[in-house]
């Protein structure tokens, strides 16, 4: 047994947090205009705030998964497998059925799931299945890499990766380029390179204190960025919310070298050092409160704001929303993680 690595449990858990807050935040970014400023205000700067849930998430899967001996191909994708594929088909299935006759009120039909289906539209929060599969193809490759490659190579790529996607297809609009289309990595494939880095090497004090500071402008940028858009063109932009934003990622980065650091420091000061239970069972279940919010949250939004307007405002509304169904989904994947077969889908 390898032993557990806390930092990533502490990780885990504030990815899915910021998670639920981006989606419990997203219906209030969309109303510009149509209700009062400092609501829509309050959606942006949750959602500004929360939006490096996903690279981190990503980091995570690069940090654990690349720089590992080698495997038999057949042994590392039947772990995935049976881990990816079957909650991927019975959620996507679920989600169909959901969509169709709660959120739609309509008729299912097998040509309409396939369509939706192939094109990763069923529902939104299951685009994550189609990206994580993606990357495990490339995995074992990426892994050979890793494991072989010098510090500074991977650094030299890594770095690649934040020039051409963080700043040659963010700064687009102001200088007129397409030279990403030519760069051989995806956006996804270049946070799991980035967190392998980020995990393998130790960042001096000086580099943390850099990075820490880039993280804040990264979280200010994001904001002021959205605000600017918004009031130019006229309507709600998500142009700054992109993961893999300079901003974003550098929101990413501070936060996984700041976990990584500062936890590891406690644990060396203190052997019997470990998360609280709470932390350990979102971390443990993150996967399966992923998969299960949606329904929650559809549940619980009327009560938030509905054709009647905004009930509660979503300065106290969406963190409340998010609390409310981190705890549902808690409960309910920790209860089907104890029925036989069902445990399989979480």
């Amino acid at each position: 047994m390898k032993p557990r690595i806390f930092y990533m449990d502490y990780l885990r858990t504030i990815a899915i947090m910021g998670v639920l807050f981006i989606h419990a935040a997203a219906p209030y970014a969309s109303m510009y205009k149509e209700i009062d400023f400092s609501m829509w205000e309050a959606g942006i700067i949750y959602n500004s705030l929360a939006r490096w849930c996903v690279p981190v998430f990503f980091m995570i899967s690069g940090a654990l998964l690349l720089g590992r001996k080698e495997e038999p191909l057949k042994d590392f994708f039947s772990k995935r497998a049976n881990k990816i594929l079957i909650p991927f088909l019975f959620w996507s299935v679920v989600y169909y059925l959901w969509r169709v006759y709660i959120v739609y009120n309509s008729a299912a039909s097998f040509e309409e799931f396939k369509e939706l289906f192939l094109n990763a539209n069923i529902y939104y929060h299951l685009w994550y299945f189609y990206a994580l599969i993606a990357i495990y193809l490339l995995v074992p490759m990426f892994n050979v890499f890793c494991r072989h490659a010098s510090q500074q190579i991977v650094g030299y790529t890594v770095g690649l990766y934040l020039l051409f996607f963080g700043i040659f297809r963010y700064y687009e609009f102001l200088v007129p380029n397409k030279l990403v289309d030519y760069f051989p990595f995806t956006e996804f494939i270049g946070m799991i390179l980035l967190g392998f880095y980020l995990g393998r090497y130790d960042q001096s004090q000086k580099m943390r204190i850099i990075i820490y500071i880039a993280g804040f402008v990264g979280a200010a940028a994001t904001i002021l960025r959205t605000n600017s858009f918004a009031f130019d063109q006229g309507e709600f932009s998500s142009y700054a919310f992109g993961y893999a934003t300079p901003n974003v990622l550098a929101m990413a980065i501070a936060l996984f070298v700041f976990f990584k650091h500062f936890i590891t420091k406690k644990e060396k000061q203190n052997e019997q050092f470990a998360p609280s239970k709470l932390l350990m069972q979102i971390s443990w279940t993150s996967f399966g409160i992923y998969l299960v919010h949606p329904i929650f949250l559809d549940i619980i939004r009327p009560f938030f704001y509905n054709d009647a307007g905004i009930l509660i405002h979503p300065a106290m509304g969406i963190p409340l929303q998010a609390v409310i169904i981190l705890f549902l989904s808690l409960i309910t994947v920790l209860i089907l993680s104890k029925i036989p077969y069902l445990k399989r889908i979480v």
